[in-house]
């Protein structure tokens, strides 16, 4: 049986927890994603305010490349991240269902220097 001291709650996950912050690292980024998957899961936004939901990433670790945090830096969906990349491999646009990131891009594509994590236009007048 464990000891009662230093017994602590962990805060309840929110929706919120999932959104991505490009300023972190790419191991960061992923395991994010690891973690919040499936509920509440991790997203992102596009310049337009769309939220895009992640469902998978590889991490690319290394040096950083000289974009600014969550840009894309190729036609394969790669962000840059604070150090090191993340290349995003499951994505989901509002009402659709999760996919493949190269079935996202033909849908919506993602041109290189595109930046995510815009900020959501403001709803309130």
């Amino acid at each position: 049986m464990q000891p009662d001291t230093g017994v602590t709650y962990a805060p309840r996950l929110t929706s919120e927890d999932g959104r991505i912050d490009w300023t972190q690292n790419a191991t960061t980024i992923d395991r994010q994603i690891r973690a919040l998957t499936p509920w509440p899961g991790t997203f992102t936004t596009l310049e337009d305010g769309t939220v895009i939901k992640i469902g998978g990433g590889i991490p690319l670790p290394g040096n950083p490349i000289a974009q600014q945090p969550g840009t894309v830096v190729d036609d394969q969906l790669t962000v840059a991240c604070a150090t090191g990349c993340i290349r995003l491999t499951r994505l989901q646009r509002p009402g659709r269902g999760m996919m493949e990131a190269d079935a996202f891009l033909r849908g919506q594509p993602l041109p290189v220097g595109t930046c995510l994590g815009s900020p959501a236009p403001d709803s309130t007048p």
